[in-house]
């Protein structure tokens, strides 16, 4: 019996692949191609260093949410190193490159998941804004099935190790001395500094993943730079 049950997941979870890539479209490929590319991890970095500037300690939580969390995810991605669909199964519609390896958990869910919890943590479980920015990156994850580069059973296991890996870091942060940090003009500078550096690394160059996803690398930036500006004008 121990082994009955995981079986069963990995067929489900095959299965649960074929019916979400299989139902690919012109207007699905466009719409994932682009959303999927929200779980990039230095699109992420960016979108968490952008709230530090107004929200230290949630910004912060975000920002080593997302590096604890990815980190946790690379270990098992060694640790198990799953084929990918591309390497099992036949004519999978696949949106970028075909990867073959390391595909438990995904790396782009994990991602995910940490901006699933922030805005609840940042406005409230009421708020429509959260459901609608958390429901935004759970679409990123499920792209990640939609492009054929994942099964389910990567994604949702992605996207529990960021929600609880940033969960954990929310209760922890309660004892870092925020207010403290506060009365210092490097609580806003640094994380300038650091949107300044993300926004150049990610519009100069920066090669997206899935790679039908590179627009966001000429919009983000330029975004995230007049946030900035914005923000330092109102600080002035």
């Amino acid at each position: 019996m121990s082994s009955v049950a995981p079986m069963q997941a990995v067929t489900d979870s095959h299965t649960l692949f074929r019916l979400i890539n299989d139902a690919h479209s012109p207007v699905g490929d466009l719409f994932f191609g682009i959303v999927s590319g929200l779980g990039d991890g230095l699109v992420i970095a960016l979108l968490a260093s952008l709230l530090m500037l107004f929200r230290l300690r949630l910004g912060m939580v975000a920002l080593i949410g997302y590096l604890a969390s990815g980190l946790i995810a690379q270990i098992f991605k060694r640790l198990f190193d799953m084929p990918r669909p591309p390497a099992v199964l036949e004519n999978v519609h696949v949106l970028g490159s075909a990867f073959t390896s390391h595909s438990f958990p995904s790396g782009h869910a994990t991602s995910d998941g940490v901006l699933v919890l922030i805005p609840f943590l940042l406005w409230s479980l009421k708020d429509w804004r959260s459901w609608s920015v958390a429901g935004l990156f759970v679409l990123a994850a499920i792209g990640r099935v939609y492009g054929g580069v994942h099964f389910p059973i990567d994604v949702v296991a992605g996207l529990t190790i960021g929600i609880t890996t940033t969960w954990l870091l929310w209760l922890w942060s309660e004892k870092w001395p925020v207010e403290q940090w506060l009365k210092s003009a490097w609580s806003w500078k640094i994380p300038a500094m650091i949107v300044i550096g993300e926004a150049a690394a990610l519009g100069l160059g920066y090669k997206m993943q899935p790679s039908t996803a590179q627009s966001l690398a000429l919009v983000l930036p330029v975004a995230a730079l007049i946030i900035l500006m914005r923000s330092w004008k109102e600080r002035s």
